[in-house]
Protein backbone atom coordinates (compact mmCIF):
# COMPACT_ATOMS: atom_id res chain seq x y z
CA UNK A 1 0.00 0.00 0.00
CA UNK A 2 3.33 2.52 0.98
CA UNK A 3 4.87 2.51 -2.60
CA UNK A 4 2.22 4.33 -4.27
CA UNK A 5 3.42 8.12 -4.05
CA UNK A 6 -0.40 10.64 -3.62
CA UNK A 7 1.75 13.68 -3.66
CA UNK A 8 0.29 16.33 -5.64
CA UNK A 9 0.11 20.35 -5.43
CA UNK A 10 -2.63 20.15 -3.17
CA UNK A 11 -1.84 20.94 0.09
CA UNK A 12 -5.22 22.36 1.95
CA UNK A 13 -6.57 20.05 5.14
CA UNK A 14 -9.28 17.37 3.84
CA UNK A 15 -12.35 17.90 5.98
CA UNK A 16 -14.83 16.26 6.40
CA UNK A 17 -13.71 12.52 5.88
CA UNK A 18 -16.56 10.56 7.66
CA UNK A 19 -19.05 12.80 6.06
CA UNK A 20 -17.83 12.14 2.40
CA UNK A 21 -17.37 8.81 3.47
CA UNK A 22 -21.17 8.32 4.26
CA UNK A 23 -22.40 10.71 1.00
CA UNK A 24 -20.74 8.33 -1.17
CA UNK A 25 -21.82 5.19 0.70
CA UNK A 26 -25.61 6.52 0.10
CA UNK A 27 -24.73 8.09 -3.52
CA UNK A 28 -23.83 4.62 -5.00
CA UNK A 29 -26.14 2.74 -2.56
CA UNK A 30 -29.08 5.14 -3.99
CA UNK A 31 -28.21 4.42 -7.88
CA UNK A 32 -27.42 0.82 -7.52
CA UNK A 33 -30.01 0.14 -5.76
CA UNK A 34 -31.67 -1.84 -8.45
CA UNK A 35 -29.63 -3.91 -10.99
CA UNK A 36 -28.76 -0.32 -13.56
CA UNK A 37 -29.65 -1.42 -17.03
CA UNK A 38 -26.55 -1.83 -19.89
CA UNK A 39 -29.03 -0.99 -22.29
CA UNK A 40 -30.12 2.48 -21.40
CA UNK A 41 -26.67 4.35 -21.71
CA UNK A 42 -25.80 5.41 -24.91
CA UNK A 43 -22.50 3.76 -24.59
CA UNK A 44 -23.81 -0.11 -24.59
CA UNK A 45 -22.59 -0.32 -20.99
CA UNK A 46 -23.13 1.40 -17.69
CA UNK A 47 -20.67 2.74 -15.55
CA UNK A 48 -20.45 4.83 -12.56
CA UNK A 49 -17.14 7.44 -11.37
CA UNK A 50 -17.00 8.36 -8.10
CA UNK A 51 -18.37 11.72 -6.71
CA UNK A 52 -15.70 13.45 -5.55
CA UNK A 53 -13.35 16.21 -7.01
CA UNK A 54 -10.22 15.50 -8.84
CA UNK A 55 -8.32 17.24 -6.17
CA UNK A 56 -9.86 16.04 -3.36
CA UNK A 57 -8.83 12.45 -4.04
CA UNK A 58 -5.36 13.31 -5.18
CA UNK A 59 -4.69 15.37 -2.24
CA UNK A 60 -1.69 14.67 0.05
CA UNK A 61 -3.44 14.79 3.31
CA UNK A 62 -5.83 12.51 2.51
CA UNK A 63 -4.80 9.38 4.29
CA UNK A 64 -4.43 6.18 2.86
CA UNK A 65 -7.07 4.71 5.06
CA UNK A 66 -10.08 6.53 3.00
CA UNK A 67 -8.28 5.42 -0.33
CA UNK A 68 -8.45 2.03 1.42
CA UNK A 69 -12.20 2.65 2.08
CA UNK A 70 -13.31 3.75 -0.94
CA UNK A 71 -11.81 0.59 -3.02
CA UNK A 72 -13.57 -1.66 -0.43
CA UNK A 73 -16.98 0.29 -0.90
CA UNK A 74 -16.59 -0.48 -4.29
CA UNK A 75 -15.92 -4.59 -3.87
CA UNK A 76 -18.81 -4.38 -1.62
CA UNK A 77 -21.22 -3.30 -4.30
CA UNK A 78 -19.71 -5.27 -6.92
CA UNK A 79 -21.09 -7.98 -4.22
CA UNK A 80 -24.26 -6.44 -3.98
CA UNK A 81 -24.87 -5.87 -7.32
CA UNK A 82 -23.97 -9.66 -8.40
CA UNK A 83 -26.24 -11.06 -5.71
CA UNK A 84 -29.65 -9.13 -7.13
CA UNK A 85 -29.09 -10.47 -10.99
CA UNK A 86 -32.57 -11.65 -12.02
CA UNK A 87 -32.18 -14.32 -14.47
CA UNK A 88 -32.23 -12.29 -17.56
CA UNK A 89 -29.47 -10.32 -16.58
CA UNK A 90 -27.32 -13.64 -15.57
CA UNK A 91 -25.41 -12.57 -18.83
CA UNK A 92 -24.43 -9.32 -17.27
CA UNK A 93 -20.79 -8.64 -15.87
CA UNK A 94 -20.32 -6.82 -13.07
CA UNK A 95 -16.86 -4.79 -12.00
CA UNK A 96 -14.86 -2.51 -9.91
CA UNK A 97 -12.31 -0.76 -12.05
CA UNK A 98 -9.40 0.61 -8.96
CA UNK A 99 -7.14 2.38 -11.26
CA UNK A 100 -3.78 3.39 -9.36
CA UNK A 101 -2.45 5.80 -7.84
CA UNK A 102 -5.06 7.47 -9.74
CA UNK A 103 -7.81 6.26 -8.06
CA UNK A 104 -9.65 9.55 -9.38
CA UNK A 105 -10.50 7.14 -12.59
CA UNK A 106 -11.86 4.43 -10.46
CA UNK A 107 -15.31 3.36 -11.52
CA UNK A 108 -18.26 0.97 -11.61
CA UNK A 109 -19.34 -1.30 -14.64
CA UNK A 110 -22.08 -3.45 -15.88
CA UNK A 111 -21.75 -4.40 -19.51
CA UNK A 112 -24.25 -6.19 -20.85
CA UNK A 113 -22.87 -9.85 -21.62
CA UNK A 114 -19.27 -11.59 -21.99
CA UNK A 115 -18.49 -10.42 -25.19
CA UNK A 116 -17.55 -7.15 -24.05
CA UNK A 117 -14.13 -8.85 -22.73
CA UNK A 118 -13.49 -10.41 -25.53
CA UNK A 119 -10.30 -8.74 -26.62
CA UNK A 120 -10.64 -5.89 -23.84
CA UNK A 121 -7.65 -6.49 -21.70
CA UNK A 122 -5.30 -6.86 -25.01
CA UNK A 123 -3.72 -2.89 -25.22
CA UNK A 124 -0.91 -3.52 -27.09
CA UNK A 125 -0.72 -0.15 -28.85
CA UNK A 126 2.03 2.96 -29.23
CA UNK A 127 -0.21 5.25 -27.01
CA UNK A 128 -1.17 2.47 -24.79
CA UNK A 129 -0.11 -0.67 -23.32
CA UNK A 130 -1.92 -2.80 -20.24
CA UNK A 131 1.43 -5.47 -19.19
CA UNK A 132 -0.20 -8.41 -16.80
CA UNK A 133 1.38 -7.51 -13.17
CA UNK A 134 2.55 -10.61 -11.61
CA UNK A 135 0.53 -13.53 -10.07
CA UNK A 136 2.35 -12.28 -7.03
CA UNK A 137 0.99 -8.86 -6.78
CA UNK A 138 -2.66 -9.18 -4.82
CA UNK A 139 -3.90 -5.49 -4.66
CA UNK A 140 -6.64 -7.11 -1.83
CA UNK A 141 -4.03 -8.31 0.43
CA UNK A 142 -1.93 -4.77 -0.56
CA UNK A 143 -4.29 -2.37 0.99
CA UNK A 144 -6.05 -4.99 3.17
CA UNK A 145 -9.52 -5.29 1.91
CA UNK A 146 -11.57 -8.08 1.82
CA UNK A 147 -13.20 -9.64 -1.14
CA UNK A 148 -15.69 -12.36 -1.33
CA UNK A 149 -13.96 -15.78 -2.82
CA UNK A 150 -16.21 -16.41 -6.18
CA UNK A 151 -14.69 -12.60 -7.51
CA UNK A 152 -11.84 -12.54 -9.92
CA UNK A 153 -9.06 -10.10 -10.12
CA UNK A 154 -6.41 -8.80 -12.43
CA UNK A 155 -4.51 -6.36 -12.42
CA UNK A 156 -2.27 -4.47 -15.30
CA UNK A 157 0.25 -1.96 -15.65
CA UNK A 158 -0.84 0.73 -17.76
CA UNK A 159 1.74 2.78 -19.63
CA UNK A 160 0.52 5.78 -22.01
CA UNK A 161 2.57 7.57 -24.02
CA UNK A 162 1.63 10.21 -26.36
CA UNK A 163 3.49 13.27 -27.84
CA UNK A 164 2.71 15.51 -24.78
CA UNK A 165 1.90 13.43 -22.10
CA UNK A 166 3.18 10.07 -20.07
CA UNK A 167 1.72 8.31 -17.37
CA UNK A 168 2.37 5.08 -15.70
CA UNK A 169 -0.44 2.86 -13.40
CA UNK A 170 -1.70 -0.06 -12.82
CA UNK A 171 -5.62 -1.05 -13.23
CA UNK A 172 -7.56 -3.32 -11.13
CA UNK A 173 -10.74 -5.34 -12.16
CA UNK A 174 -12.47 -6.74 -9.68
CA UNK A 175 -15.54 -8.97 -10.33
CA UNK A 176 -16.79 -11.01 -13.10
CA UNK A 177 -14.35 -11.29 -15.26
CA UNK A 178 -14.63 -14.55 -17.20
Amino acid sequence: MNRWNFKNDYKKKVRGLKRRKEELINYISDITEHMPNPSESGLGYWHLHLPFTQSYIYSSKLPNKFRREIMQILIDRVSYLKSIKSKGQAEYRIYALVSLPNLFDSQLVVYPHNSWFEGFFERDSEEQKWLPLDKSRNLIQEWELNCPSDIQIKGFKEIISEEDYYSEGENWFIGELN
